[in-house]
């Protein structure tokens, strides 16, 4: 018998929609419920493609027995992180202040105000079915221990968050937290295998971009190699998809070879320009195929319809983790009868894994082929399409097709700054198609979804940062007065809606408080949402000229200063926004000027610059400005480029 999940569009919560607990899902009549009959509520969270979500489904959430208690005792409400990521935010930080860790699953035990008390991650069955029976009667012959414990926890993220923002302005030069962030990285790199140290390996796009700038900036070339050399290691590992493209979500190991093996829309958009830009700079035919072929595999396999892209591709297949992904050392040679490929990739008889085998190489001995042989990328590309083809015959892992705002303007976003490094008009075309949809959002509702392709929640501080981002990238690449004028309007809207008197932003709608403010500072593998605002408060500032932006954006950096001189690694994307604040390099060029050739020239030196028409030049002038520092207009594309060159 279904339970209330059967009527909801997330594909998470329809997944427990056969389960014998009494799902709710998130919404105010749980907590009604919960209030009227005096009980504690369970809030479970996960998303789709979390394979230890799928675990304690199938080992609790599906058994009678545990069923039956949840339903006796408590209000069980089930939320998909992706749709409610305030949800998923505010009891997360209850539950590593609790635990001192956290993850997904993640189930809280909660008041019917609201407020945490306790939780965890992933619970076997006599635990959990023990626990919930403790907790239970607790609350029946001790209610007030629960009550003071969940003030107690409400009281810390108060304070938490009233200390972030209320931190001591202070400034510092950008060229300092460069420093501090390139040796904190190199403290932890791993001179072996490349990014950090340790096991679970993740790519964290915003970090390694923040070193691989912060590198160039500060011209320092060992640093700058380590971040190739990362970026080389995980195209050569298993993270990587060697026959479809695309990244999985991390490694389990050290070396990037095993993955975890569900695929999420927000890593491989991140990852695009990263490998683009690595691709322009080095002209390294590795970056190269894994740009061609990570944007290959997003249309392919992520596109739900133009302008709709779907947020993960589960782990699972058939039940199996990596079933989809794996081969077995005779599968293989159907497919491929020659030795040398099966020694490429790592295939063995036994297994590399768990008696399969997942794709990897070495990749000293790609680029020594590639070097060496004539042709081999071409016979590559055959022996991959082919392995294509027959894995295409098998039963796919599920596609959550709920379309992010925030992760399918961030992929936008991430198209626009892709072609300014390699001149690709699809990345131009696919991005368009994105904020089409976005814009027609906008326009119907007076406010941005959470999702684009369903009615859902209003959207969450990230939905607007990376939209007012990929709609000033449009103005930038496009010209196109009307992405300019949407960057405005919605960046305007943000500030009203989200701002609550403070430094940084609420990151959700001020007007809608639960039990504690939450301010999202830190990056995860997203980059964090103030951070992407106060980087577009310097754009828009200074494309508008604007001082109001500039200064919120100059504010936000203040207060996040102390913190990025204590953690710049941890903050990759607010480092991105320092540097940007001081060294972006913006080109203002008079008619008479080609957008494509003025990019073009810059690009030959490895500048990279906002190119922007003015009306205030003359038709042949050209003026480059550095961060809010501009020089005097120029007459010629070589003068300028002097005049900003390091």
């Amino acid at each position: 018998m279904s339970n209330r999940l059967k009527e909801e569009h997330s594909l998470y919560l329809q997944q427990h929609a056969e389960n014998p607990v009494d799902w709710f899902p998130w919404s105010d009549e749980a907590f009604e419920k919960a209030r009227d009959e005096n009980k504690l509520l369970i809030v479970s969270i996960g998303y789709s493609s979390c394979h230890w979500c799928h675990v304690m489904e199938h080992n609790v959430f599906e058994h009678d027995d545990a069923a039956t208690l949840m339903n006796k005792h408590f209000v069980s409400v089930k939320v998909d992180r992706e749709e409610r990521p305030d949800v998923d935010h505010i009891y997360m930080d209850a539950v590593q202040m609790i635990t001192g860790r956290g993850g997904w699953p993640l189930n809280v035990f909660v008041l019917p105000d609201g407020r945490p008390f306790y939780g965890g991650t992933y619970f076997p069955k006599e635990q959990w079915m023990s626990l919930i029976e403790r907790l239970a009667i607790t609350y029946k012959e001790r209610p007030e221990l629960i009550r003071s414990t969940a003030e107690e926890i409400q009281n810390k993220i108060a304070q938490n968050e009233e200390i972030l923002q209320t931190n001591k302005p202070r400034e510092d030069d950008v060229n300092n937290l460069s420093v501090k962030l390139l040796k904190q990285w190199e403290a932890n790199f791993d001179s072996e295998h490349g990014g950090e140290k340790g096991a679970p390996k993740f790519p964290m796009p915003a970090r390694l971009s923040a070193v691989y700038n912060a590198a160039i900036s500060q011209n320092h070339t060992a640093i700058k190699n380590q971040t190739l050399f990362t970026l080389k290691q995980m195209a050569a590992g298993g993270i990587y998809d060697q026959v479809g493209g695309g990244f999985a979500r991390y490694a389990v190991d050290s070396q990037w070879r095993v993955p975890h093996f569900e695929k999420m829309l927000y890593d491989n958009a991140q990852l695009l320009p990263l490998y683009a830009k690595a691709a322009s700079i080095e002209q390294d035919e590795v970056f190269k195929m894994v740009l061609n072929e990570s944007f290959s595999f997003l249309i392919r396999e992520m596109e739900i319809e133009p302008g709709l892209f779907a947020s993960a591709i589960d782990a699972d297949s058939e039940g199996v983790e990596g079933k989809f992904y794996t081969w077995t050392y005779q599968d293989f040679k159907k497919v491929v009868p020659d030795d040398q490929w099966a020694d490429f990739f790592s295939i063995i008889k036994p297994g590399n894994w768990e008696g399969t085998n997942v794709l990897h190489y070495q990749p000293g001995a790609m680029d020594q082929r590639i070097h060496d042989e004539q042709g081999f990328l071409a016979a590559l590309n055959k022996v991959k399409s082919k392995l294509l083809s027959e894995r295409n015959k098998r039963v796919r892992p599920v596609r959550d097709e709920k379309a992010i705002t925030s992760w399918n303007a961030m992929l936008a976003a991430s198209l626009f700054e892709s072609y300014k490094y390699v001149k690709d008009t699809r990345f131009i075309e696919v991005a368009l198609e994105i904020l089409n949809r976005v814009k027609q959002q906008w326009k119907t509702k007076g406010h941005l979804p959470r999702i684009l392709n369903y009615d859902s929640a209003t959207g969450m501080l990230d939905d607007y940062a990376y939209t007012v981002l990929a709609f000033y990238s449009a103005y930038e690449i496009t010209h196109n007065q009307e992405w300019l004028n949407l960057a405005q309007t919605i960046f305007s809207k943000t500030l009203e809606v989200y701002d609550v008197d403070k430094s940084l932003l609420n990151y959700y709608p001020a007007s809608e408080q639960m039990f504690a403010r939450k301010t999202e500072w830190m990056d995860t593998v997203i980059p964090s949402s103030n951070a992407l605002i106060a980087n577009v408060a310097f754009d828009l500032g200074y494309v508008l000229k604007n001082t109001g932006y500039t200064q919120k954006g100059q504010k936000m950096l203040q207060t996040m200063t102390e913190l990025m001189q204590k953690h710049p690694l941890m903050l990759g994307a607010w480092m991105e926004a320092a540097q940007n604040s001081k060294e972006k390099i913006y080109v203002n060029i008079g008619k008479n000027y080609s957008v494509d050739k003025v990019r073009s020239l810059f690009a030959g030196e490895n500048i990279y610059p906002d190119i922007l028409p003015s009306k205030e030049l003359d038709n042949n002038e050209i003026m480059a400005c550095k961060g809010n520092t501009c020089f005097k207009p120029v007459n010629t594309i070589d003068e300028a480029i002097k005049l900003v060159k390091p």
